[in-house]
């Protein structure tokens, strides 16, 4: 790519932006969200066509018009967003647009079906190519994804954010699976805020900021705090490690929560304490959050403050003073298509309802408040939310809880998808919470990240309890040996 450049609505994201891929090379591209990684990556996938620049693919030169015209040229695009169709089997997203047919136009299902479980067993995935797709977890979709592009033998593979969603163990194995590649030849662009992935694969990393390139250099002869110096244009601070906990005060009490994926949890959270809960995919983690936030059925008592709550819906949970920030914050989280302010506003209208009309002044100003209260970055409340960076994104859910009144919130993997700035933010964000008194529950799939803020962290495995671990004693390795049980 040769001085690409391209705009939307007038407003330029990439800015004269040289890029090159060689065969058999892993070249990471980093910058923070908004920086303009997704958008070359489509210029190249021909989802978008560059306003100005050039591209040669293989020596020729290179303007696709269609998706479709770059797959057959040999280009794969893994999207952070899932393009699954969800009421279709994994078989029939994997050859979507790309079905085997006999001479006499009968699909050839047989040859499909074997071709699927191969590549689905090469990624060690326990899922049947029949199986509807609606069917399976966001990790799991995520490596369908993955699957379709290794099967199709491209010559260039477009990895957005691929582990975001994924487990330990499934990343493993994609790696494998990238050094496979690399040594046949296939040349890919790899796109993660996870810094410390690029140990494992990496063989160039480019920098973006702000729709520029800041930077292009060989893995070997950086590390991660140039890495994010570029990307940022500043120092980033660690998250403030100090303990708020009142281990007098036991906000939140759970006793024998159980349903068909928990079963018999019991356990304490104090008042300003951050308690992790850390496994590998279906361990439990998230089904935990979803029972005690009334969004699953299952049988158990929660007291807060000591007193019995009948959580029974996520009403009930609303109305005993806790909050939820899911995983899928787009498809369970916001409403896409409405703008920032009616986002936040959303749960608290009764407030500003002033017998007759909403009151749009208190309206605003108390969005206005949460904007800058949280440093959300858009161009007016009215912004669609569906717009925003993740880390904005992450930042309304959270402005809508806060500004509801709620003394516990429950974060499903807080930081995916979000970039290396946003994610100190939000931990800024969560230590502040619980500096006033918040009580935080946290899912995550990141260690680190898990060992940093967590004052404890509860292991789950197969849907039990199998360890507790206090931050001191806490390491990566002592949390995986829990996970798997070895």
């Amino acid at each position: 790519m040769h001085e690409v450049t391209k705009a939307f609505n007038q407003v330029e994201v990439l800015k004269g932006v040289d890029f090159t891929l060689h065969a058999g090379e892993v070249h990471c591209l980093v910058g923070e969200n908004g920086a303009g990684k997704s958008t070359l990556c489509k210029i190249i996938a021909g989802v978008y066509p560059a306003n100005s620049g050039s591209m040669t693919l293989f020596g020729q030169d290179y303007k696709p018009t269609t998706v479709k015209e770059a797959q057959q040229k040999g280009i794969g695009f893994i999207h952070q967003e899932l393009l699954l169709v969800s009421e279709l089997t994994v078989l029939e997203n994997i050859f979507l647009g790309s079905e085997k047919h006999n001479a006499f136009g009968q699909m050839k299902w047989k040859e499909m079906y074997d071709r699927s479980k191969k590549v689905i067993d090469e990624l060690e995935l326990d899922i049947s190519p029949n199986a509807k797709v609606s069917s399976l977890s966001i990790a799991q979709q995520q490596m369908v994804e993955i699957a379709k592009a290794i099967l199709h033998d491209y010559k260039i593979i477009i990895f957005d954010e691929p582990t975001a969603s994924i487990s330990r163990k499934n990343t493993e194995t994609l790696f494998r699976i990238i050094h496979q590649l690399k040594a046949k030849g296939v040349g890919m662009v790899y796109i993660s805020h996870r810094l410390e992935e690029f140990n494992h694969i990496a063989d160039r990393v480019t920098v973006l900021r702000d729709g520029v390139r800041t930077g292009t250099m060989l893995y070997k002869d950086t590390n991660n705090n140039e890495i994010i110096k570029l990307m940022v244009g500043r120092e980033i601070k660690a998250s403030n490690e100090e303990d708020y906990t009142d281990y007098s005060h036991v906000k939140l009490s759970v006793k024998n929560l159980e349903n068909s994926h928990v079963q018999k949890l019991s356990f304490d959270v104090h008042a300003g304490e951050i308690l992790g809960f850390a496994g590998l995919v279906g361990s439990g983690r998230t089904e935990i959050l979803r029972a005690m936030f009334g969004a699953d059925e299952s049988s158990g008592e929660i007291y807060i403050d000591g007193i019995h709550k009948a959580i029974r819906s996520p009403k009930d949970a609303v109305d005993a003073g806790i909050g939820l920030l899911t995983e899928d914050r787009k498809g369970q989280g916001l409403v896409l298509g409405t703008s920032i302010r009616k986002n936040v506003t959303l749960p608290i209208l009764h407030r500003l309802w002033n017998g007759l009309f909403i009151d749009q002044k208190k309206e605003k100003d108390c969005v206005q408040k949460n904007l800058e209260k949280l440093r959300i970055v858009a161009s007016s409340q009215e912004q669609t939310a569906g717009t925003l960076s993740g880390g904005n994104q992450q930042k309304v859910v959270l402005a809508r809880w806060l500004e509801s009144g709620v003394k516990i919130l429950f974060f499903d993997e807080p930081t995916r998808g979000i970039d290396v700035g946003a994610k100190a933010e939000i931990y800024d964000l969560m230590r502040e919470f619980t500096k006033e008194g918040g009580t935080v529950v946290m899912v995550s799939s990141d260690l680190p990240e898990l060992l940093l803020l967590s004052n404890r962290i509860m292991v789950m495995r197969q849907g039990k309890m199998v360890g507790e671990v206090a931050r001191k004693d806490a390491t990566e390795e002592k949390l995986m040996h829990l996970m798997v049980g070895v």
